[in-house]
């Protein structure tokens, strides 16, 4: 990929929302440092930093953004960064060319402020129609929109945009739902476009309730819809960071309230998600005491409500942490642990607790929370493996040695085997003993969970003859540990490997699969050598002389 063509390795709808963040001077600051490598600084509703090393040719040779994105190789983070480091690069061959020619030609700021106005923009109108990057660039960011009837405007665009795409069907199909979200992203645009703090508000409203609505009439497998969803909320994001910045404070109240009002809209019935991003957006406008007051009501309102339904539990959590928030930064230490005390219930809380006391090193109070936990979550084995090794942190630093052995011993064979050398650590007897003790204890249990901790502690005390009895038993385990056997059980080695070809090549059925097997046949030869390769494919080419294409790969092994 070159920076040149990487448009042609990204994603459509990422590389236009890219396209947005460069062209709007969302990039805030860039770094050239040495061997190609380039740092940017991209502002969205956090910074990230973007890395990106080129060769000479402008090939990409590495690239990464510090975003959470996931969905694909390329961010609009990294679009930006590439449009930007583009700039760059003609820039700089631009002023290479500028310099050879500097003697001879009168500088270009000299020759622009001698000509008229109508000379300037016949000039602009030229070179834009030769570069719509440019044209679209000075668009976005000189043009100014009219807020008196933009939000109009921008109703009935939504609306021609959902009655294109929804048909007479009243259904937007699969193949459809990305063309929807990349004609509903346009309409975002207006929000950068406008400098009207509210009008920017309403318009990015317009789009997230229609966008929400959209899961209802539209198959959003892809993930195209909810994209817009959290573009838009981002948007929301960054125009109340803006607003909350502004010193009149009459703009922030005025912010502030229309993002709790929108909050209680009946489109984010189903869709906590999304509402809790609203009022989580409204905490940074809380150094104001009263509005502190109202947003505390709502969420407790909120939690109340939530309390009457047996699925609000995560919500409920995630509007603890906003109220936690808020409390840590204006209310008193004595605030903070009662409403810890009080809500510790939830997994979220509790674990704030248990990193609290931990910090303080008030260690017996992290042993009372995780135990607490374990009890309230004792139908969810993983959360209750969580506590108990925030429990075992606590023994470990109190220095309670037979509390730790115990509980180091359930969490190993709980599946963690890190806990081994813990438990090994402890240990103040024989430590043959002890390892010959837990072979047996181990062997008592059953499930596949034991049995991996089983093998991966033999392989750590390289205890071949034990490794050679399991793999015997599990012949499909011969591949990996064949290494750490052949030394010293050679023969038993080639026999198990032997059966597990066998077990494969009876499995095989097509061209795939038969290559496969010839793989490890070839991988059999490394162990074993010729004479017994030879000997597995003359015996596999008798017992399956009725499939040919087997044969045929067989074939290509001697």
């Amino acid at each position: 990929m070159n920076i040149n063509n990487f448009s042609d390795h990204t994603n459509k709808t990422i590389f236009d929302r890219g396209y947005d963040y460069y062209m709007e001077g969302n990039i805030v600051e860039v770094n050239k440092h040495e061997d190609n490598l380039f740092t940017f600084v991209v502002q969205g509703s956090e910074k990230y930093e973007v890395v990106v090393k080129i060769d000479e040719a402008g090939k990409i040779l590495y690239t990464n953004c510090e975003c959470p994105y996931d969905f694909g190789p390329i961010c609009k983070h990294q679009v930006a960064a590439f449009l930007e480091l583009r700039d760059m690069l003609l820039h700089e061959v631009q002023c290479q060319t500028m310099i050879k020619v500097r003697s001879t030609q009168p500088e270009i700021t000299e020759v622009l402020l001698n000509l008229s106005k109508e000379e300037l923009i016949s000039i602009i109108v030229d070179i834009t129609q030769k570069d719509r990057v440019l044209e679209k660039k000075l668009l976005v960011r000189y043009s100014e929109i009219d807020g008196s009837n933009e939000i109009e405007k921008c109703k009935k665009w939504i609306d021609s945009i959902v009655r294109k795409y929804k048909g007479r069907e009243g259904f937007i199909s699969l193949g459809n739902a990305f063309s929807f979200a990349n004609e509903m992203e346009k309409v975002l645009l207006n929000v950068r476009r406008t400098r009207d703090l509210f009008v920017s508000l309403e318009l990015a409203f317009l789009v997230l309730e229609e966008a929400i609505e959209a899961f209802q009439y539209a198959d959003d497998s892809n993930g195209d819809i909810g994209m817009i969803v959290n573009e838009t909320l981002e948007l929301i994001g960054e125009t109340a960071s803006i607003a909350n910045n502004e010193k009149d404070i009459h703009i922030k109240h005025r912010v502030f309230n229309r993002l709790l009002e929108k909050s209680d809209s009946r489109i984010f019935d189903g869709w906590q998600d999304f509402q809790i991003e609203l009022l989580n957006m409204c905490v940074q406008f809380t150094v104001s005491e009263v509005l502190r007051h109202t947003l505390i009501q709502k969420i407790e309102y909120l939690i109340n409500q939530n309390s009457k339904n047996e699925y609000g539990r995560y919500g409920t959590e995630r509007m603890l942490l906003i109220l936690f928030t808020m409390i840590s930064k204006y209310g008193t230490s004595e605030e903070a642990e009662e409403f810890l005390h009080v809500n510790w219930k939830y997994n979220a809380i509790r674990e704030i607790a248990i990193d609290r006391y931990m910090e303080e090193k008030n260690y017996q109070k992290v042993i009372g929370v995780a135990l607490e936990g374990e009890k309230l979550d004792s139908k969810y084995p993983g959360l209750v493996s969580k506590w108990k090794r925030l429990r075992y942190a606590a023994y470990k630093e109190l220095s309670l040695k037979e509390e730790q052995e115990k509980l180091a011993k359930e969490l190993l064979l709980e599946g963690y085997f890190e806990y081994y050398k813990e438990l090994k650590g402890l240990v103040t007897n024989d430590e043959n003993e002890f390892y010959a003790n837990l072979k047996q204890e181990l062997k008592k249990h059953k499930g596949w969970q034991i049995k991996s901790i089983f093998l991966k502690i033999i392989v750590e005390e390289n205890d071949v003859d034990e490794l050679m009895d399991f793999v015997t038993e599990n012949p499909s385990s011969v591949e990996e540990y064949a290494g750490l056997l052949v030394v010293k059980y050679r023969e038993k080695v080639i026999e198990v490997y032997k059966t597990h070809i066998r077990h494969v090549a009876n499995q095989a059925t097509n061209r795939k699969q038969y290559k496969e097997v010839g793989k490890k046949i070839k991988r059999y030869k490394k162990i074993a050598g010729k004479q017994y390769q030879e000997e597995i494919i003359n015996e596999l080419c008798e017992l399956y002389v009725r499939r040919p294409a087997f044969i045929d790969e067989l074939g290509k092994l001697k």
